[in-house]
């Protein structure tokens, strides 16, 4: 029994009486069960056999079947699908697969840890059905109940379809219902479950990212203005001639955006700096003084022109992917120990899974919803963290070419071409992939993960090139961005190695920052 089950009340006992539960909850009800399956992910990355696809089947719905989505009083949420799935596209053997779950499961709640009630497992009252649904919204009890139901109705719809009917249709939206701000409140961790249960093709899991959506409290209402259509899409005027100055056909870029919020008077920090404020504290505070309407007015900005399908969609994941990276990597302090926010990583880690979500939203309307939604929490959680400015020349001012700290390279013989020991003929990918794939923590793999896909696909972009690197008068939206390359994600990666640690090569496990970085205070501590 962990410390956590402890704390929550959950003894011995209780746990023996969950199991004869569940045992009995099983035997009595014909629970339906979708296909374990899955497919390979985005990288893609050879290492996969068909004994690591049947061993990451059998985790995947062990975890689905015996665990709850959340595991602490504070709502710590499951990671154990998020790293099993990661790891599986990295390449990871069934062996390491196995040793994942052993580890990460040890601390996770039973599915039915939540119906404890005085030391007894208390039946639910009713079970969710199509006529109750939206009853029970944000309450974690009735996670497996839940999950059953979305089982079912993924089931008759699909993955797709149950989607769009339970997180973006009006009914599953009005009343105060909010399946949209359920789907990105818990910092995106419904959006994450849901974009690996999409990725890799699992309908199983596209049941249980729903009922963790469900059991999510909605997010911040307050800064979301979705159920009004977005103002017609507008172009703006570039005075620059620039043919290397790429702009959105429509609004203004993301990194246009973080410029406006930077210059916002209304959207500086909360004052003074509490480094002891709980999150929700900050989010509280946030939420003063204009600042709701000031994120609502900036996030308008990002518009999305329809009339240009999918080179707009993919437009707008390169935006997302961009920025992402460079708040994460470019946040910290010339002269300092590189600290990455934690809250920032999430902003990242959810991005990769933006084109797979899009690809199975049905209707080009709710495609337009999701993207219209992550422009407020992006802005949201700049704000709770201090409102870190992007250093642009800081995220390239790391290596390009980042090594183990011990430089454990091959020794090469003579007959080689080149030295891998030279930088100049390294290819930093292959040991950062075998390193992060025995990083302890999941969100490590997963923010390299999304920086390896973003490194396959924009790594070739020319200084300068990226999507709103300049104003309408051709002016840098951030100092530096000019010189800012696809290389900077190779950069980013690196930067999380070292942060994190390189434990396969004796470096310590490191840790995220959750200083709120922001705020010059954060700062007056050592590194």
């Amino acid at each position: 029994m962990s410390a956590t089950q402890a704390s929550y009340g959950v003894d011995e006992r209780v746990l023996k009486l969950t199991e004869i539960w569940v045992h009995m909850h099983k035997m009595t009800r014909n629970r339906m069960k979708l296909p374990p399956t899955i497919r390979q992910g985005v990288l893609n990355l050879p290492g996969s056999t068909s004994d690591t696809k049947r061993t990451a089947e059998r985790l995947l719905e062990e975890d689905r079947e015996g665990h709850h989505c959340v595991w602490s009083p504070i709502g710590f949420h499951n990671h154990l699908s998020h790293h099993l799935l990661a790891a599986y596209d990295f390449g990871a053997p069934s062996s390491l697969l196995q040793k994942i779950y052993d580890r990460e499961s040890k601390e996770l709640w039973n599915l039915y840890a939540m119906n404890n009630k005085d030391g007894n497992i208390q039946a639910l009252e009713e079970e969710v059905s199509v006529e109750n649904w939206t009853t029970f919204l944000g309450d974690g009890k009735y996670y497996p109940s839940y999950l059953d139901f979305f089982t079912r109705e993924v089931e008759q719809y699909g993955g797709g379809e149950a989607l769009e009917r339970y997180v973006f249709a009006p009914a599953a939206n009005g009343n105060e219902t909010y399946m949209l701000l359920r789907f990105v409140g818990g910092a995106l961790h419904p959006l994450i479950q849901m974009g690996y249960a999409i990725e890799f093709g699992s309908d199983a899991m596209v049941a249980q990212a729903l009922a963790q959506t469900a059991v999510h409290m909605p997010f911040r209402p307050e800064l979301f203005d979705l159920s009004n259509a977005p103002p017609p899409p507008r172009a703006l005027s570039y005075h620059s001639t620039d043919p290397t100055h790429r702009q959105p056909s429509k609004g203004h870029s993301l990194l246009s955006i973080l410029r406006q919020a930077y210059d916002s008077e209304i959207m500086r920090p909360v004052m003074p700096y509490d480094p002891n404020a709980l999150l929700s504290a900050r989010f509280r505070a946030a939420c003063t003084d204009g600042r709701p309407e000031e994120i609502r007015r900036l996030s308008t900005l990002w518009q999305i022109d329809t009339t240009r399908g999918q080179a707009e969609l993919d437009e707008k994941v390169e935006e997302l992917l961009w920025t992402a990276t460079l708040l994460l990597v470019g946040s910290g302090r010339r002269g300092r120990k590189p600290r990455l926010d934690f809250f920032l990583m999430h902003i990242l880690n959810a991005s990769l899974f933006v084109p797979s979500l899009l690809a199975a939203i049905p209707k080009m309307e709710s495609k337009v919803t999701l993207l219209r939604s992550l422009a407020p929490v992006l802005l949201i959680y700049l704000t709770v963290r201090g409102r870190p400015i992007i250093d642009a020349e800081l995220a390239m001012s790391y290596t390009d070419t980042p090594s183990p700290p011990d430089k454990h390279l091959p020794q090469s013989d003579a007959s080689a071409i080149g030295h891998p020991k030279d930088a100049a003929d390294f290819n930093p990918w292959p040991s950062i992939v075998a390193a992060v794939l025995h990083a302890p923590d999941a969100h490590t793999l997963k923010a390299v993960r999304a920086l390896h896909y973003a490194a396959q696909h924009y790594g070739r972009t020319p200084p300068g090139h990226l999507i709103g690197a300049f104003d309408v008068e051709g002016r840098e939206t951030h100092d530096g961005i000019a010189k800012v390359d696809g290389s900077l994600f190779t950069r980013a990666a690196g930067v999380v190695m070292d942060t994190l640690g390189w434990v396969t090569h004796g470096q310590k496990e490191g840790s995220w920052d959750r200083s709120a970085l922001g705020w010059d205070d954060a700062w007056k501590s050592g590194d």
